[in-house]
């Protein structure tokens, strides 16, 4: 510890932990917890204890009102409000992602009954809060000082830390099928793609909602030569002609041939045997059987369709709504549509990484087109990135096509960085390849679209602060793969990126740490606790400790090259397993 004094940002660091693991302990022995349900105009002076124990509350608080606030245009939820008037005449505001405090009483948004009524959970923990927020500061404090200090010990891991950091802050399209489909006059189609609709809660063109429909459906971006306007707009108009064509796409073969069909595709007829039977409900286990998830994600295509066919799935906009967004946006979106950046970065991806390979010819100032072409491409990524975020509003992060795209782009980020340190060919092919399979999961995550609103609990700014840290901290942990495996690969340079290795580690590991602290100050904002040892927080732990260690000079990873390279090879299962593996745990934080 005595060491430790001496080099302060890691004092601080160190130090932060041990405040977390106290205020933990605080929570645990002095904190109170429970459950207070209301119903409008009922009075309540006391909440309920998990042990099923009366506890007072400073003041008696009575429940004005409760209501329930739907997206625009749907019935799906997007946030759950109390009111509660307090004794000394105070009004108490509380939603999911705001607090009602009382003293030091907290209270929390956490669900409602059929009857009108709110349920409320109350914390009582100023001792915990107050002490593990305390590390939390102190470990951003420690942190930024740590890779801004002007000098490093020597020895010590993470030289150019600081000057990482601030370096960080062909797809072709599928076969259609060949059948013939009834079409609408393609002037028509034309003149719907500026119309404003609500969809999925939100105000969107005609082109983005068809186009995400088209998409959900059948996989594709054009059906039978239809372009997604035409396609919904003929999908709508001759509902009788459609039920007879496979356009609607099953992934699984095993379902397929379960329904008896051919192909990829099937139709709605398809899915009903002669007496008019849903076959998919036949074959449904349950939940245990193993055509069920399969049979789930029809469900939601055959869902989507019949709302679209009952008139439920998207509602035109009146031309006087204040809801109405502005003709620059609109175009925006739809020339977003139509350009579809992310398979335009994928490709150019793709070509760089095959380029560096296979061009091996001693060309003039290499290194320098190496990094202006690949920092041109990562620029064009964020200004892609950026639009999406323009016409959404919010920073696209709330699904896997989102994330992966952030992270591919991240990934180019830093094989330009590699470029720029004039590092190895290789190196900075397998993180251009790196990318380019993160951006090749965002193009086909992007073809299965996510077409429900966000959850109550997501429409937070936190989601965007804590999810963008996170990835953006896996990115350049994700990083260190290539440069381990070209250390491997390349005897004479291992010692150097062994190095490399080690200064990326000091941004990512801090930067996964924020993430961790920021999803842990939302965890408290919205439901009363900061940790609960779900599988996708302790996952973020164990990759967080584990890419720790190298940073210690205790451990001497910087003088065993060898070692190191394959320690941090296999450090990146457990960025695997936080992000996927969790999915097949009954997890908050499963992407299913």
């Amino acid at each position: 510890m005595g060491r430790l004094w001496w080099f302060r940002p890691v004092f601080i660091m160190h130090f932060s932990f041990l405040c977390m693991i106290a205020g933990g302990f605080c929570t645990s022995l002095f904190s109170r917890q429970g459950t207070l349900h209301l119903f409008p105009s009922q009075t309540a002076d006391s909440f309920i204890t998990a042990q099923g124990k009366a506890e007072r509350l400073p003041e008696a608080v009575t429940l004005l009102a409760f209501t329930p606030e739907y997206y625009p245009g749907m019935n799906f939820p997007r946030d759950f409000r109390s009111e509660l008037r307090t004794e000394s005449g105070d009004t108490l505001h509380i939603s999911m992602n705001h607090i009602g405090r009382l003293e030091n009483y907290r209270f929390y948004q956490t669900s409602f009954d059929e009857k009108g009524g709110t349920v409320l959970t109350v914390t009582y923990d100023p001792a915990g809060i107050a002490v593990t927020y305390t590390g939390f500061l102190l470990f951003i404090f420690g942190g930024v000082l740590w890779l801004f200090r002007r000098s490093v010990k020597k020895g010590m891991p993470g030289k150019g830390m600081a000057s990482a950091f601030m370096m960080i802050c062909c797809m072709a399209y599928a076969t259609q099928n060949a059948y013939a489909v009834p079409a609408v006059d393609a002037r028509l189609a034309d003149s719907l793609a500026a119309r404003q609709v609500f969809f999925n809660g939100e105000t969107v063109s005609f082109t983005g909602f068809s186009t995400r429909l088209t998409y959900k459906l059948t996989g594709q971006d054009r059906v039978a030569g239809l372009s997604p306007e035409a396609f919904v707009a003929s999908l709508i108009k001759y509902r009788e002609e459609w039920s007879d064509v496979p356009f609607i796409k099953v992934k699984s073969k095993a379902l397929r041939e379960a329904l008896s069909v051919e192909g990829k595709y099937v139709s709605v007829t398809d899915l009903y045997d002669e007496k008019g039977d849903y076959i998919p409900e036949r074959l449904y286990k349950g939940g245990d059987g193993p055509l069920d998830k399969d049979i789930l994600a029809l469900d939601e295509r055959i869902a989507l369709l019949i709302d679209l066919w009952k008139g439920d799935l998207f509602s035109p906009i009146p031309p006087e709504s204040p809801a109405l967004r502005s003709n620059f946006s609109i175009k925006s979106e739809i020339f977003y549509y139509r350009v579809n950046p992310l398979r335009i970065l994928f490709i150019c991806a793709v070509l760089i990484s095959a380029l560096i390979i296979i061009v091996r010819k001693k060309i003039p100032h290499r290194k320098a087109i190496q990094f202006t072409s690949i920092f041109a491409v990562g620029c064009a990524g964020m200004a892609a990135y950026a639009w999406l975020w323009y016409i959404f509003g919010r920073l696209p992060l709330s699904d896997t096509p989102g994330l992966m795209e952030f992270l591919g782009i991240c990934m180019i980020l830093l094989s330009a960085l590699a470029a720029w340190r004039k590092e190895s060919d290789l190196l900075v092919a397998l993180g251009m390849a790196a990318a380019s399979f993160l951006l090749l999961v965002a193009l086909l995550a992007s073809k299965d679209p996510v077409l429900t609103p966000l959850m109550p609990v997501l429409a937070s700014p936190w989601l965007s602060i804590h999810v963008s840290l996170v990835m953006l901290s896996y990115a350049i942990l994700g990083f260190t793969l290539p440069v381990s495996l070209t250390a491997l690969m390349v005897p004479s340079q291992r010692e150097r990126l062994t190095r490399l290795s080690i200064s990326l580690l000091g941004p990512g590991v801090f930067l996964l740490g924020l993430g961790i602290i920021t999803g842990s100050m939302w965890a408290n904002v919205s439901w009363g606790r900061y940790w609960a040892w779900d599988p996708k927080e302790t996952w973020s732990l164990v990759t967080f400790l584990l890419y720790s260690i190298p940073l210690h000079k205790y451990f001497r990873m910087q003088r065993l090259p060898v070692f190191c390279s394959i320690y941090l090879i296999l450090a990146f299962s457990s960025v695997l397993m936080t992000y996927f593996g969790v999915n097949l745990l009954p997890s908050l934080h499963a992407y299913n």
